[in-house]
């Protein structure tokens, strides 16, 4: 069991959370008509910006690599009554994604946590459908500090430049629409702003 798994299950009171869920699914829905479309959030978590986004979408997937988060996000959908609505079990650096299959792919806080993100930008190009958008939040780049109490387990990149991430797109042929900090994290060993990116092929 990863801490992940642990976390899982008191993972909705973390105000952190929350906020980047809240701030991510506000700037995406500004900038994408989400109705009737086929979303998938990779390393879903427990479905907080998920199920921010699934009032009018067709269908909304979960992927995490966390066996505990997913069995809480599909017990959210249950619960709330999301029939279109569910997560399956997915490790991105070693298992391919369905192609051409979704219109948005949404990723928040978690490619920090993918050893290798230009495969994923590129996994994700070919699981999108033609004019499908890539959004990603994550940590602007810091000094492994964020994750400092936890001995960075788990993480493969302290956060990302904008630059890093512009090149990440601009390099697996999608054309780069939004990128700009939407919010900061306040925590006892510092303050650390999150991006937002989105790209479309």
């Amino acid at each position: 069991m990863n801490r992940f798994d642990q976390a899982a299950k008191d993972w909705d009171a973390k105000p952190t959370s929350i906020l980047i869920a809240k701030e991510t699914s506000t700037k995406i829905t500004q900038h994408i008509d989400l109705t009737n479309k086929d979303i998938l959030d990779y390393g879903c978590g427990t479905g907080l910006l998920a199920f921010s986004l699934s009032d009018d979408v067709k269908s909304m997937t979960g992927m995490d690599n966390s066996q505990g988060m997913v069995a809480v996000f599909n017990e959210k959908a249950q619960k709330f009554g999301f029939s279109n609505t569910k997560a399956v079990k997915h490790n991105v650096d070693i298992e391919d994604l369905p192609q051409k299959r979704y219109d948005v792919i949404v990723t928040s806080m978690a490619l920090h946590h993918i050893k290798h993100p230009h495969t994923f930008f590129q996994k994700c190009k070919e699981a999108l459908k033609p004019n499908g958008y890539l959004c990603i939040s994550d940590l602007d780049e810091e000094d492994g500090t964020f994750h400092a109490k936890h001995n960075n387990d788990g993480v493969h990149h302290f956060g990302f430049s904008h630059q890093q991430i512009k090149t990440f797109y601009e390099e697996s042929g999608y054309t780069l629409q939004f990128l700009d900090n939407i919010c900061e994290l306040e925590r006892e060993n510092g303050t650390f702003p999150i991006f937002l990116s989105i790209g479309q092929i």
